[in-house]
């Protein structure tokens, strides 16, 4: 067996390299200079999304773990993921969102704001497979 034999742990670096390629995105976005008249200045409000990086997938490993299953009725579990899986599509739209809000009240430029947005895509598509690929279902069965 090889250096990547495993395949989980090929997927694995698969994920950093994506992970830390949205957060250069993400740093190069927050580094543009925005100029205002007389000055020149270096504006970090887009970094803000570093907190829906963090709680994003918390409601989907709720969804995807934290039942309990022999307790509750089928439907209440359907429930449960729904519920979970629309709070986390929440959490991403305003990811993606917080960057155009901002640029287009001049907080941040245009082109730091499709930086960010680049950088969630990469981040959020990593948080996802990493879910996929490594949280089982019965793994938090209580």
């Amino acid at each position: 067996m090889g250096f990547l034999g495993n395949k989980n742990f090929a997927i694995l670096i698969v994920l950093a390299l994506t992970a830390t390629l949205g957060v250069i995105l993400l740093l190069i976005g927050c580094a543009l200079q925005y100029e205002k008249p007389g000055q020149g200045r270096v504006n970090w409000y887009g970094i803000f999304v570093l907190i829906f990086y963090l709680i994003s997938p918390i409601p989907i490993t709720l969804a995807r773990c934290c039942v309990i299953k022999e307790a509750a009725q089928p439907e209440s579990l359907n429930l449960l993921s729904e519920i979970c899986y629309f709070i986390s599509a929440c959490i991403v739209v305003s990811a993606f969102g917080l960057p155009f809000v901002l640029a287009r009240n001049k907080i941040i430029e245009i082109g730091a704001a499709a930086f960010i947005g680049g950088a969630n895509i990469f981040v959020f598509s990593t948080v996802y497979s990493f879910v996929v690929y490594f949280v089982k279902e019965d793994e938090w069965e209580w």
